[in-house]
């Protein structure tokens, strides 16, 4: 479903992960370049009429657009470094900054469309994560489990996919989902198994209806994916995953709400 028609062609709009649902608040970042302002919308009606909202100024600019809103917090890659700052919405101020060591920054390791998107901030049922990539992974897709409270790595998977190859992914239930592209024609192409440490390659369409993708993250307490899509904010009601075995094509497949 499309919510909105906002912005520019980049950007990543969110609403929290895991707050109580009671909390309808609903966040957009326009831009993937030394932005600052973070627009909060007090529920989604408000957010698709663009009406109702405050501005957060952040004290750091971000690069590229994989951020979440985690329990209150605001994730976010710092730009022109591998620092991920935490910043606190109610109270307005930054709780905590750490480096993700090796990981890439300022276009090292995007996904393909560009855009400082090295560092992939997101969040499912079991909790935090960033996927990246650095040179001592060769430039293959890293995932981080995060202590939210100290971004400290608990744990991290080398997927062996090349991130450069990814359009985006998104985390469901521990398992990455990559796609093969981020224009018009992208497939689910690739599952990563953190409980088993395995992986699978799939053929599961996506519907990519504005042929431009710079933002995919599973919202686990809502049970949808938002897209961020040529300048069109996009819900997806999560209908899968199953992929089948051996690459040989995939169950149902995220469809528009």
């Amino acid at each position: 479903m499309t919510m909105r028609a906002s912005g520019s062609r980049f950007g990543s709009w969110m609403m929290d992960a895991i707050i109580p649902s009671s909390d309808n608040r609903v966040w957009s970042m326009d831009g993937y370049f030394k932005g600052r302002r973070v627009l909060e919308y007090r529920t989604m009606g408000d957010f698709v009429k663009g009406q109702n909202f405050v501005v957060h100024v952040l004290p750091y600019p971000w690069a590229g657009t994989g951020h979440v809103v985690y329990n209150g917090s605001l994730y976010y890659n710092k730009h022109q470094s591998n620092v991920v700052v935490q910043y606190h919405l109610r109270q307005r101020r930054v709780l905590l900054q750490r480096s993700l060591a090796e990981a890439g920054y300022n276009n090292t390791f995007p996904y393909s469309w560009g855009g400082w998107s090295d560092i992939d901030l997101m969040a499912d049922e079991t909790g935090l994560w960033a996927a990246h990539s650095s040179l001592s992974r060769g430039g293959s897709l890293t995932l981080s489990r995060l202590d939210p409270g100290t971004l400290e790595v608990l744990r991290s998977w080398d997927t062996g996919f090349p991130k450069r190859s990814a359009g985006e992914a998104f985390l469901i239930c521990g398992t990455l989902y990559v796609t093969n592209s981020h224009l018009a024609g992208a497939k689910v192409h690739f599952a990563y198994h953190t409980s088993t440490g395995s992986y699978e390659y799939a053929d599961v369409a996506f519907h990519n209806q504005y042929a431009h993708l710079s933002m995919l993250d599973y919202n686990p307490r809502e049970r949808a994916l938002y897209a961020w899509n040529n300048g069109h904010q996009v819900l997806y009601n999560v209908t899968l995953f199953h992929v089948v075995h051996g690459g040989g094509g995939g169950g149902g497949g995220p469809g528009e709400a």
